[in-house]
C-alpha cells in the first residue's frame, strides 16, 4: 500500500466520511429521544398490531401476537432492519467509483500509474481507504448508539451492537467489494455506478422478497443481504460468524479477481 496516496485519497473523502457520520449520528439521537415517549404511550402495543404482516417483516419486526417493545427492535425497524443497508449500499458503490472508475476515466489515475509503483499496490491503496471509510462510519453509528443510549439511560448489550456492527461492516465491505471490481472491469462511473447499482437492487429486492412470506425465505441464500439479520443478531438469538465469513469469502472473491484485471487491463492513462 502507497502511504501518500492513502492520505491524499482519505483527506479527499473527508467531507463525506463526516458527513454520513454525522447524519446517521443526528438519526440516531432523535429516533432514541422518542423512543422513551413512544413507550409512555397508553396505545403503544396496539400500534405495532396495527400493520400487515408482510410490512413487520419486511422491517425485521416480530410477527407473532406477543408485542416486542425492547429498544432492540425498535431500532432494528428504524434504522438496521432497513434504512442502515440502503445507507451502506448507496456508499459502498459511490465510495468505489470515486477512489477508482473516476480517477480513471477522468486521468486523475495517470501519475501513480507513471510512478514506480506497482498496479496491486495502486490497487491496494484504494481498496485501503475504503474499507477505512466503512470502518469509520460504520464505527461512528455504532457510538451513535452507546451515546444516545446512555444518555437517555436506556439499557442495551453493547457487545451485541458491536457484532451487529462486524455484520454490517462485513456487508458493506461485499457491496463495495464488487462495486469495486465493476469499476475495473467497466473503467468509466457511469457504466460501472449503473451495473453495481442495478446489481444491488436486484440482491435488496431478493431479499425483501423473501421475508414478505416463509414461501419465498429461500430467496434470501442467494443475496449477501439475507445474512444481515440484525434483530436477530441484537437479541443473541444467533450468533453471526458464520454470516461474517460468508460475506468476507464474497468481498475476498471479488477483490481478487479486482485485482488480477486492474494489473493486466491496458488502461487508457
Amino acid at each position: 500500500m502507497n502511504d501518500t496516496l492513502y492520505w491524499v485519497m482519505l483527506k479527499q473523502e473527508g467531507k463525506k466520511i463526516l458527513g454520513y457520520s454525522l447524519g446517521l449520528a443526528v438519526y440516531e439521537w432523535i429516533v432514541t429521544w422518542i423512543y422513551p415517549i413512544i413507550m409512555q404511550s397508553p396505545d403503544i402495543e396496539q400500534i405495532p398490531k396495527s400493520f400487515p404482516s408482510a410490512v413487520k417483516r419486511a422491517f425485521g419486526v416480530p410477527t407473532g401476537d406477543e408485542v416486542d417493545l425492547s429498544y432492540e427492535a425498535y431500532i432494528s425497524a428504524q434504522l438496521f432492519g432497513r434504512l442502515w443497508t440502503l445507507i451502506i449500499s448507496f456508499y459502498g458503490i459511490n465510495t468505489a467509483n470515486t477512489l477508482v472508475a473516476q480517477p480513471l476515466e477522468q486521468g486523475f489515475m495517470a501519475y501513480p500509474l507513471s510512478s514506480p509503483v506497482s498496479r496491486s499496490e495502486i490497487l491496494n491503496t484504494q481498496l485501503g481507504v475504503l474499507l477505512t471509510e466503512l470502518a469509520l462510519v460504520t464505527g461512528s453509528t455504532l457510538s451513535g448508539i452507546y451515546a444516545a443510549t446512555t444518555h437517555f439511560r436506556i439499557t442495551i448489550d453493547k457487545w451485541q451492537y458491536f457484532r451487529l456492527g462486524i455484520t454490517a461492516f462485513s456487508l458493506g465491505s461485499a457491496i463495495s467489494a464488487y462495486s469495486l471490481l465493476l469499476a475495473v472491469f467497466f473503467n468509466t462511473e457511469e457504466k460501472s455506478e449503473r451495473y453495481a447499482s442495478a446489481l444491488t437492487f436486484a440482491f435488496y429486492g431478493l431479499d425483501v422478497v423473501s421475508s414478505l412470506s416463509d414461501r419465498y425465505s429461500g430467496l434470501k441464500h442467494l443475496t449477501p443481504f439475507g445474512l444481515f439479520r440484525p434483530l436477530e443478531v441484537l437479541q443473541g438469538k444467533i450468533m453471526p460468524t458464520r454470516d461474517v465469513v460468508v460475506l468476507s469469502v464474497i468481498s475476498g472473491v471479488a477483490l481478487v479477481i479486482a485485482r488480477i484485471l486492474f494489473s493486466r487491463k491496458d488502461l487508457a492513462v
